[in-house]
């Protein structure tokens, strides 16, 4: 795995010290998840606002009104 290096504040290299103590983590390891963590919530956002695009112009109506039709669906099924 490629390596990285870059500089953050000492009391933000303490506190990510402090985090990955108390989880039993090197610091990479929780630097390297929160990273994709983020990358993955992104893409989430992402995804959801394409949907909603796609949604707003299929005229199906709001996204309270497509989830509430999604889950009634869900629920009559056996």
């Amino acid at each position: 795995m490629p390596a990285v290096s870059f500089y953050l504040p000492e009391e933000v290299l303490k506190a990510l010290r402090a985090e990955a103590k108390s989880r039993n983590l090197s610091v990479s390891r929780l630097i390297r998840t929160s990273v994709e963590t983020q990358l993955d919530l992104e893409k989430r956002k992402k995804a959801k606002s394409e949907f909603l695009k796609a949604i707003r112009s299929s005229g199906l109506g709001t996204w309270k009104e497509a989830h509430k039709e999604r889950t009634g669906e869900s629920d009559d099924r056996s």
